[in-house]
């Protein structure tokens, strides 16, 4: 079983079985929230709550890839400054390191 904190709120995962794709959540809201939520018991909230949960995850997932983009950017440009490699080609480097080790 993980856990997962949140604002204060746990939200316990377990998965039921090892076969099935699906697994059942659990969240502890306070009080005053699952009193306003009985008030409209016509509203599917394991529904809201995945819907929640699959929009965040994409949010975090566009958040990685901006982050690696940006990585992979700011690699490049210390690549092009050839800091590193003092103008050589990475094979003259692979070569210097190892004759260095021996």
């Amino acid at each position: 079983m993980h856990v997962i904190v949140y604002k204060e709120r746990f939200i316990s995962i377990t998965n039921n079985t090892g076969i099935m794709a699906e697994t059942t959540i659990s969240v502890r809201v306070d009080s005053t929230l699952h009193e306003q939520m009985k008030i409209h018991e016509e509203i599917n909230w394991s529904a809201i709550i995945r819907q929640s949960l699959s929009q965040k995850l994409e949010q975090l997932e566009s958040i990685d890839q901006e982050r690696a983009r940006q990585a992979a950017n700011r690699m490049d440009k210390l690549r092009q400054t050839r800091i590193f490699n003092k103008g050589k080609r990475s094979e003259e480097l692979i070569r210097e390191w190892r004759d260095k080790r021996k």
